[in-house]
């Protein structure tokens, strides 16, 4: 299990390098909800291999977006 958490912190921090922050949170639930889908495609496929990657992915967006709550930023631009 430490194996996949180390996994998915690396995956939201080359996702933070390559993306940067959210800009909203009707971002990150875009970007949570185009990851669940690729994860369904996955398990319809029964591609063990494609399901762990997308899991991990799934998993690394939803760390990103628990993270931007506490940045006084992100949520003055979500909630008004």
């Amino acid at each position: 299990m430490n194996q996949i958490l180390e996994y998915i912190k690396n995956e939201a921090e080359r996702a933070f390098s390559r993306y940067g922050n959210f800009t909203s949170t009707h971002e990150a639930l875009g970007v949570l909800t185009e990851e669940y889908h690729e994860l369904i495609v996955a398990i319809q496929g029964n591609r063990m291999d494609r399901i762990r990657a997308e899991a991990i992915q799934l998993s690394a967006v939803a760390l990103r977006l628990a993270d931007a709550c506490q940045d006084t930023g992100f949520v003055g631009r979500s909630v008004k």
